[in-house]
């Protein structure tokens, strides 16, 4: 049996609270958001075989090379899978895949842009992942063909300037997502905090989120706060520093990440680590950190260990194409949900690719996924989510680290502060 399914077998066994919700009953998710699968995974070619008709076009603008590379390649694998899914056709048409290179770097995503809606005559824009590259494509697609952006994660509430009514941020914004962390963490007994962060824009948006649950709503107390350069792996002047609370939060990802803990541990740091998305920390990360990262807590949309069909297929695809991957990410899955969101507000509108149509078809979605009930409403100029936001912790399961859901808050409005409870 391929060990990713076992896992998810033994978890369902183990009897976790996947779906015990924050306030009330949970959402027990049942089927995938692309129902309309057609054929087992194969080939990640966008030639159809025997579709016809006009083809779809997903255009993929993101940075492929520079310090979002990691970050691309892991949507990309999403886009694939949903393509391979799907036998790479939708409603008998055949579906076109156009990735381009933007070094994550906000004006050329602009030009890359220009070429997918221009040349390449792409229906849906998908991405990008980089929040300030997203900021610029929204405003471009705003001003020209006006077609759907659908993102991959969470974006901060700058970008909703330039959503054109267009966008899609079907993973919520960093604020809430802050949010319903600290009020987990709250929930949890934690009355102090250590926050340490790489200095970005989603940094200050889920300390925002993450302080007016703990500290204004909760009572407790943030006993330090720093902010550091994004390049940094020698931590120690900081935790050297760090005074005793009962837990620390951290934004560190990348190639900070597994340095960080470690570090932390040799600096005889006890307090447990919180980190505000599970994606910051991957199972190879976790599988380096060995019994070290157990405990750990996370949040996040998405895990490949949530039980429910839907899911089972979705993990069972994603191994068949990348064997050697490991279980599908956040990221992995928020490009897959991307491609199926489009594709279902497609269907929706009849088949019409036209912005006019397929926007409002797509507002009004409401689809069953492998990570719970999604469906969207209008928040300024653009599309939230509501929808399952999941707390988490790294256990192990089998022989693998991994992360697991151990609490939900259903069915949760993903927007700025002025929607949470």
């Amino acid at each position: 049996m391929n060990k990713r399914l076992l896992l998810i077998l033994m978890v369902l066994v183990l009897g976790l609270a996947v779906f015990a919700a924050a306030c009330g009953s949970s959402t027990t998710t049942t089927t995938a958001a692309g129902t309309a699968t057609t054929a087992a995974p194969g080939s990640t070619d966008t030639t159809a075989g025997a579709a016809t008709g006009e083809p779809i076009k997903l255009g993929y603008d993101e940075g492929f090379t520079n310090f979002m590379s990691y970050d691309t390649l892991q949507g990309e694998m999403g886009i694939k899978t949903a393509l391979a899914m799907l036998n790479n056709q939708w409603m008998g048409r055949p579906l076109q895949y156009f990735p381009e290179d933007s070094t994550s770097d906000p004006v050329v995503a602009v030009d890359k842009a220009r070429k997918l809606v221009e040349s390449d005559k792409i229906n849906a824009m998908i991405g990008p992942i980089f929040s300030p590259a997203a900021k610029s494509v929204t405003d471009y697609l705003g001003k020209s063909s006006g077609i759907p952006m659908i993102s991959i994660n969470g974006q901060p509430t700058d970008n909703l300037a330039t959503a054109s009514g267009l966008a899609f941020l079907q993973m919520g914004l960093f604020d809430s997502q802050g949010y319903y962390f600290g009020k987990y963490l709250a929930e949890k007994g934690y009355k102090t905090a250590n926050l340490i962060n790489y200095d970005d824009t989603p940094a200050h948006a889920l300390m925002a989120g993450f302080k007016k649950a703990f500290v204004d709503e909760a009572g407790g107390k943030v006993i330090s706060e720093n902010y550091i350069d994004i390049t940094t792996v020698d931590f120690s002047s900081y935790l050297s520093a760090m005074k005793p609370a009962d837990v620390t939060v951290d934004w560190i990802f990348g190639n900070g990440a597994v340095p960080f803990v470690k570090q932390y541990k040799d600096y005889g740091l006890t307090a447990p680590l919180a980190v505000p998305m599970s994606n910051n920390y991957t199972d190879p990360q976790l599988a380096e950190l060995g019994d070290i990262a157990l405990g750990m807590i996370a949040c996040d949309f998405y895990a490949y260990t949530l039980t429910n069909p839907g899911n089972a297929e979705f993990v069972a695809a994603f191994e068949k194409l990348f064997p050697d991957q490991g279980g599908p990410n956040s990221e992995v899955y928020g490009a897959y949900q991307a491609v199926m969101v489009y594709l279902e507000g497609l269907k929706a509108a009849g088949g019409d690719t036209t912005p006019a149509k397929v926007i409002p078809a797509i507002a009004g979605l409401k689809l069953d996924t492998p990570a719970g009930h999604v469906e969207f409403q209008k928040f300024q100029n653009a599309y939230i989510p509501k929808r399952d936001w999941f707390m988490l912790e790294a256990q192990k399961v089998g022989d693998v680290i991994t992360w697991v859901p151990v609490k939900t808050f259903s069915q949760v409005v993903l927007g700025d502060l002025t929607t949470v409870p």
